[in-house]
């Protein structure tokens, strides 16, 4: 009689199925806790509108899954894991694993009972969890899930689980360690993603211009599984998604019947079971480490090129020599110098051509007859979200104030600036061909002057000022926060904020747009514009979304009359609002955390700082404010001296300091 091979079987199923028994049963517990008994004990306790107080109006999650999103991320990234380890730990140990491969079943039928195992181990739970939440849903007095709310969790907490859970197997298959098996199953959902980051990070200190920023968002958002569940708030996955996780699941499984076909079966004494997938680990995480060593070395400690290059080699050699000790399972191990420094010898060789090809990436800017049109992105930009797509200038003297703003920050200097005063500006080109071209800087306090130009283009401040598109918004109201009281006044009259949005275009006609800008002037006040972006159905109201934010200074003259004669302008850091001042000398290294002392508590000016000076005259006290800046590297401050607890304050160049505050203080 011939035998009939089948890849399932009963008692093999049975024999995996209770090894992870008690898997199920935690994660069965888990979700029970974490949605049915959450939702009909706060129902209990609170009543039937508390289970919405975590509801978003703007979200496009189902609700079950957004009620306790962050507690189900956690358990979906832990069982899964823990199962695959569990169900693969006798591939780690000799003994056991020439027992399983003595068994009379081929390694196809081992490895489809483990899978089928595991799978009902976490989708019994699943499925549990969902009867549950029926039958509770009719014992609810206002239930806020329905049944196409309780399919669709069920559909995406199996999706999660099971991508989990297929990724930890075929890793399981590569390692012969349990403890490396969970830690490389995590390192592979979220490493490939940010080394392509940190490679793109790391190319800036070689290449003036990268387009970072575009590239990097989208690589961590949506390259990194666990990130992108996140996201799941505001972004659902779109059937592209779905179908390249499918893809690569499926994928998955068929290398991992491939790869365990052919593993040894004394591979269990090694760390890594192939000597590729050894290598790959090896100077990819090396790598990996050196990146980051060197954005650690020239960013967080804002070293120079000696410095970054000093965290490259720190960094690839803490790397391979921890790596080494993996691999090898000993800490005294034999440090193979050849496998390092042909390493070294690679990286260095792949210079050259990021060398030459980033001096003609440097290089090509389009001139102004290859323009079609040009948009600008900036993190200092504000608004455009609610009015669609950024705008894009067409006009030929705004293209050619780009190009030549372009050609100016080619060559920016960044080394007499504070890293934290910097923001970055893109250009995004499209060309005459139909080809793009985006190029992204950074800029820092001074790029106030080198942007003057663009910022005094009227095209530049109808399409990117915020105050230009408050006009094609609903604005509900305006939010007045001053500099002198903590309350926010609002301005909600239809005609009055017409009036307010029509000045706020007066003054910005007259005056650069604060848009790519880091503004030094003093900040008198802030107007804040709000719609309603669409009525929460859960409780009745409406939900008020940020659109447009402007910080007052003196160059918004009509604003700040009109704000002065409707009485708006109360907390507001005018001369007219305040008594008197005090104007205090930098005296040492110790002396900011001397005015935060004073500043932060209720501690006498003059008791902690006898020689400064208090004014008290309207003239001057407006010329202190004409001088003033925000930063807090500058050589006087100026405190407010109020009647309440809050004490504003700014500061003053030793160059810009008016004669009087001199005199006074002789």
């Amino acid at each position: 009689m011939k035998s009939k091979i089948s890849l399932w079987n009963k008692a093999l199923f049975n024999l995996q199925l209770r090894t992870v028994t008690w898997f199920g049963i935690l994660l069965t517990l888990a979700l029970l806790v974490m949605l049915p008994i959450s939702i009909f004990v706060q129902e209990v306790r609170f009543g039937p509108e508390s289970n919405l107080w975590f509801y978003s109006a703007n979200s496009t999650l189902n609700t079950l899954s957004e009620f306790s999103l962050p507690f189900q991320l956690i358990v979906f990234a832990i069982f899964p894991v823990l199962l695959g380890i569990v169900l693969l730990n006798y591939s780690t140990k000799k003994e056991a694993t020439y027992f399983m491969h003595s068994l009379p079943f081929t390694r196809q039928t081992l490895l489809t009972n483990t899978y089928l195992a595991g799978f009902v181990a976490l989708l019994s739970p699943i499925l549990i969890t969902g009867i549950v939440l029926g039958i509770l849903r009719f014992f609810l007095e206002d239930p806020f899930y329905s049944f196409v709310d309780l399919f669709a969790w069920i559909g995406l907490s199996t999706f999660i689980l099971v991508f989990v859970f297929i990724v930890t197997m075929m890793i399981g298959i590569l390692v012969g360690n349990g403890l490396l098996h969970g830690a490389l199953t995590y390192t592979v959902i979220a490493v490939p993603a940010l080394l392509i980051v940190l490679t793109l990070l790391n190319l800036q200190y070689f290449i003036s211009g990268v387009a970072l920023t575009s590239y990097t968002e989208t690589l961590v958002t949506k390259g990194i599984f666990f990130v992108r569940l996140t996201d799941l708030y505001t972004n659902s996955f779109s059937i592209l998604e779905y179908v390249i996780y499918i893809f690569i699941m499926v994928s998955l499984v068929l290398l991992s019947y491939l790869m365990y076909a052919k593993r040894p079966s004394e591979a269990s004494d090694q760390a890594i079971v192939y000597p590729v997938v050894r290598s790959i680990f090896l100077y990819g995480l090396t790598y990996f480490a050196m990146l980051a060593s060197g954005v650690y070395f020239t960013e967080a400690l804002q070293g120079g090129f000696a410095w970054t290059m000093f965290g490259y080699v720190l960094g690839a050699f803490i790397a391979y020599t921890i790596l080494q000790m993996i691999l090898q399972k000993a800490i005294r191990l034999t440090w193979y110098w050849k496998g390092f420094l042909g390493y070294v010898v690679v990286i260095v060789l792949l210079m050259i051509p990021v060398n030459i090809g980033g001096g003609v990436y440097e290089n090509k800017i389009p001139t102004t007859a290859t323009v079609e049109s040009v948009a600008i992105y900036s993190s200092y930009s504000y608004g455009n979200e609610e009015s669609g797509e950024v705008p894009r200038l067409t006009d030929e003297l705004s293209i050619e104030q780009v190009t030549e703003l372009h050609k100016e920050l080619k060559d920016y200097d960044h080394d007499d600036e504070e890293f934290y005063s910097w923001n970055t500006i893109t250009f995004d080109y499209k060309l005459e061909d139909g080809s793009s071209l985006r190029r992204e800087y950074s800029l820092g306090e001074t790029g106030s002057k080198v942007t003057e130009d663009l910022r005094n283009n009227a095209e530049f401040k109808q399409a990117y000022d915020p105050i230009f598109q408050l006009n094609d918004l609903d604005v509900t109201y305006a939010s007045i926060h001053g500099n002198l009281q903590g309350d926010e006044k609002r301005i909600s009259d239809p005609e009055e904020l017409q009036t307010l949005i029509n000045l706020l275009e007066e003054d910005v006609t007259e005056n650069p747009s604060q848009v790519l800008a880091q503004e030094n002037a003093v900040s008198l006040g802030d107007l804040q514009f709000n719609i309603a972006r669409g009525k929460d159905i859960h409780r009745d109201e409406y939900v008020m979304h940020d659109v447009g934010y402007v910080m007052l200074t003196k160059d918004h003259l009509r604003t700040i009359n009109w704000l002065k004669e409707n009485d708006y302008a109360d907390s507001l850091l005018l001369s007219e609002n305040i008594d008197s001042v005090t104007v205090v000398p930098s005296t040492g290294d110790d002396f900011y955390m001397e005015i935060d002392e004073v500043i932060y508590s209720s501690n006498s000016i003059s008791d902690k700082f006898p020689d400064a000076l208090v004014i008290s005259e309207a003239s001057e006290i407006e010329e202190l404010l004409d001088a003033g800046q925000n930063h807090s590297n500058e050589d006087y401050v100026v405190i407010i001296n109020n009647e309440n607890d809050y004490r504003h304050y700014f500061f003053i160049d030793k160059e810009d300091i008016p004669d009087f505050v001199l005199e006074g203080l002789e």
